[in-house]
């Protein structure tokens, strides 16, 4: 069985498809009436909780150190947690466990074991971060088909439920803990990427954490002090704020007023839908000025665009609506919500198919084309300066696969290596992301001014390699590309073996 995997900030989800090649969710284990599991995890000695039976435990014990949003530190060098035997848990590490959970869940529901499976990532992820998402899989025990653009895969469902061809489209894919925009054309052929654009940290936490500061004043205001903020107490406001938010999501619901408990205290809270839009409008004016970027830079105006589609449980709230209508606003311009909860997970199930070449039987448009989500290039010295310049070598936005070579060359007669740092970045104002050390050599009959011929290549799944040939001879040059993770304490075998002997209570391994 090939799989689709929505591996969620807050929820994760994973579907496949049935003989007829529909795809549908696999309902969670522990809780079969929900088809998502929480992003959460519980670690204790050498046993781990994952997905729903942690907020469970969590009523219990509030205090329990459970890990959330893992996923927005994939591509980081940091253990997120040190359990009591003093091993450090990276995100890959985690992540790894939510995927068996669900890989668990898969193959008990359908009788039939995961072969291989498709995983979504946001489009703006950078290479640090995909790496880490295979690593997660490869930790898991999980072979990965390719990775699949969340805004892409809920494009290739809607594409393929609605019969949409010819139409150029952009989606809006506001999740639980990041934001996306892309543009793509979906044809009777498949799906094709144009541009791409996101932030990484804006979310549904955000705007959780804005209700959870409403509360907060509204607590001092009724009371005349500071809510203490117990384990328990930010326990009980993470969860109202959520319902509240979910509540102003309701375009018929224009404020808020119910009774909650925090702590040992109980009081009245009233909040209004536009003190709350309020609280948000630079963060939704930022996500509003990514999309005008994005579709700029597919070399379109508003005017081009034919529908407008809403992904992500945060993006059904009505003031994104109503922005965005101004934009998107001529008769023929379609907005519409399309499964905002589901169609990731469901259009990675269908780009499995894709991906093994069962498209044909399953009447699913075969090809699909993404596109760079950095520039790509190469810190050089300039020697008549003394500074630093970026030598780009792939441009952001370009399809994939892209390739790019350039030739360096030594600068003393005795050189014998040499050393370049790969980075990627959205524009020359904004920092670089470095991406690895690239060793080359050693040089045989080393010279000044021997050239060395370097391939960079960002793959389909948006993956950076790297090549050194020598120009002279066409043969490959001895070379190491690595990444700062390798240096700083993630050891995959060792991460494996600690999985390996993490007994996951919530089911049978």
């Amino acid at each position: 069985m090939k799989v689709g995997i929505d591996l969620g900030t807050t929820y994760s989800l994973i579907a496949h498809l049935d003989a007829n090649g529909k795809p549908l969710l696999i309902p969670d284990n522990n809780a079969p009436e929900f088809f998502s599991t929480p992003s959460a995890v519980y670690i204790n000695d050498r046993s781990a909780v994952v997905g729903s039976l942690v907020d469970t435990m969590l009523e219990q014990k509030p205090d329990l150190p459970v890990i959330r949003f893992f996923k927005r530190s994939f591509g980081t060098d940091k253990p997120l947690f040190i359990d009591r035997n003093s091993n450090p848990w990276y995100p890959e590490t985690v992540g790894a466990l939510v995927l068996k959970k669900l890989k668990f869940d898969a193959e008990s529901y359908t009788g039939e074991q995961v072969e291989s499976a498709v995983i979504t990532v946001p489009a703006h992820f950078n290479d640090h971060q995909r790496k880490s998402v295979l690593n997660a899989a490869h930790l898991a025990d999980i072979p990965v088909l390719g990775l699949v653009e969340e805004p892409v895969a809920a494009a290739l469902h809607y594409g393929i439920v609605n019969n949409s061809i010819d139409n150029v489209l952009v989606v809006y894919d506001l999740g639980g803990g990041t934001f996306d925009a892309t543009v793509l054309c979906l044809n009777e052929t498949g799906v094709y990427v144009l541009a791409k654009d996101g932030i990484t940290e804006l979310g549904g936490k955000e705007f959780d954490e804005a209700i959870s500061s409403m509360i907060l004043d509204q607590y001092k205001k009724a009371t005349g002090m500071d809510l203490e903020l117990s384990a328990a107490v930010a326990l009980q406001l993470r969860r109202v704020s959520e319902e509240i938010k979910i509540e102003l999501s309701f375009p018929s619901k224009t404020f808020v007023k119910k009774t909650i408990l925090l702590g040992s205290s109980a009081f009245e809270v009233l909040i209004y839908r536009r003190d709350f839009e309020l609280a948000i409008r630079r963060m939704i004016e930022q996500t509003i000025e990514v999309t005008l970027h994005c579709i700029d830079s597919a070399g379109f105006r508003e005017t081009d665009i034919n529908a407008l589609m809403f992904v992500g449980g945060s993006s059904m709230m009505p003031v994104i609506k109503e922005r965005m209508s101004k934009i998107i606003s001529s008769p023929k311009q379609k907005i519409f919500l399309h499964e905002p909860m589901k169609a990731v997970a469901l259009g990675a199930a269908l780009h499995a198919a894709q991906l093994s070449g069962e498209a044909g039987q399953y009447n699913i448009p075969p090809e699909f084309r993404g596109v760079t989500g950095y520039n790509i290039g190469i810190q050089t010295i300039n020697l008549q300066t003394k500074s630093v310049e970026i030598d780009c070598l792939i441009k952001k936005n370009m399809p994939l696969p892209a390739q790019n070579k350039r030739t360096y060359f030594t600068t003393n007669v005795n050189q014998t290596r040499i050393v370049l740092q790969v980075v990627q970045y959205a524009s020359l104002s904004e920092p670089m992301i470095e991406v690895g050390e690239l060793t080359i050599g050693p040089i045989q009959n080393p010279s000044v001014n021997y050239p060395v011929e370097i391939t960079v290549e960002n793959t389909i799944d948006g993956i950076i390699k790297v090549n050194a040939f020598d120009p002279n001879t066409g043969v490959e040059i001895q070379q190491k590309f690595t990444h700062s993770s390798q240096t700083l304490g993630f050891n995959f075998l060792s991460q494996k073996q600690l999985i390996a002997n993490t007994q996951i209570s919530n089911f049978a391994l």
